[in-house]
């Protein structure tokens, strides 16, 4: 805006600085472009989505995360259940403690689990698709690289639990929703190149007091994911940013997972009840994917402008 008495350009700079910066501060969805969608709606139950959805129950070959020495959940399609047009993760304490054996490695391994939790991530045969500008990068590279990311859910009461929605692709992890807590919950970028000595990650927790509550009401959590950073918005605000000066993240596709995990330090005590028996429920209304138009723009043309010289050089 321009005025032509000097205060009053003054006045507009200054509050036209404050608005942009509020501006920034919240997400908008006008330069992006929705590739991915699941609202889990459309199954009948949870075999159906199994059959005819994108996605798989389990963390690959295993059903724990071995390496992690507070993971304490044996995940399973169990675990799962579709209701009210959402997709509730119940995790609950497993019936008998389960000793899981597994081989990482060259060495034969073992944990006790005692609570089935909830795994949701892309099956091995996503297709990854080239013209959103997502190439693999190498053997089993699927996924989405770059763009918005974005879970809307509803946490679940309780502590230590863990319902997530993170991005994976070797040395990059994006984790746009941790929580331990309806009143904590935290995001993290974390960097883990073959030397361990270059590892780098930086999270953010964040304590809310009352009346907020996380699992009294569904909230939106996303991740705008480019070539320079990545930002984190809850319900649309932006919380941080970090740039890949601070921790790098890798130029290949990321596979989506959201898990609803129990930690060895859990207390179901906190848990809310069901018949007798203690429940925790993660319940996820939708995860989205968006693209940058500009991005999907300068994709087209640079496919059609291949097509075009390929056509031309068979004259």
């Amino acid at each position: 805006m321009r005025f032509y008495v000097f205060l009053l350009l003054l006045a507009s700079l200054l509050w036209g600085s404050v608005g942009d910066v509020h501006a920034q501060r919240r997400l908008s969805y006008r330069k992006w472009q929705l590739v991915f969608s699941d609202d889990f709606d459309t199954y009948r139950n949870v075999a159906d989505m199994a059959a005819r959805g994108p996605w798989e129950f389990t963390p690959g070959e295993y059903r724990t995360l071995i390496n992690n020495q507070y993971e304490d959940s044996y995940y399973d399609s169990a675990a799962l259940q579709l209701a009210n047009g959402s997709l509730h993760m119940v995790a609950q304490p497993l019936p008998e403690p389960i000793v899981y054996k597994y081989h990482y490695q060259g060495r034969d391994s073992s944990k006790v689990l005692h609570y089935l939790g909830g795994w949701l991530t892309l099956k091995e045969d996503f297709a990854t698709n080239a013209l959103l500008g997502d190439t693999s990068r190498w053997t089993g590279n699927k996924g989405f690289q770059y763009g918005l990311f974005e879970i809307r859910c509803k946490l679940s009461p309780g502590t230590g639990l863990g319902p997530a929605f993170w991005l994976y692709s070797g040395p990059t992890e994006i984790d746009v929703l941790e929580a331990e807590h309806p009143r904590k919950a935290s995001n993290n970028v974390h960097y883990v190149p073959k030397d361990p000595t270059q590892n780098k990650a930086l999270q953010q927790i964040y304590d809310y007091k009352e009346p907020v509550d996380l699992a009294q009401d569904f909230h939106t959590y996303s991740a705008v994911w480019t070539a320079t950073e990545v930002s984190f918005y809850l319900d649309r605000q932006l919380l941080r940013t970090v740039t890949t000066d601070q921790v790098p993240t890798v130029a290949a596709p990321a596979i989506l997972i959201a898990n609803m995990g129990v930690s060895s330090y859990a207390d179901t005590n906190t848990w809310p009840g069901e018949l007798g028996q203690k429940k925790a429920p993660f319940v996820i209304d939708y995860i989205k994917v968006y693209k940058s138009r500009e991005a999907l723009g300068n994709r087209l043309r640079e496919v059609k402008a291949a097509v075009k010289a390929a056509e031309k050089s068979k004259k």
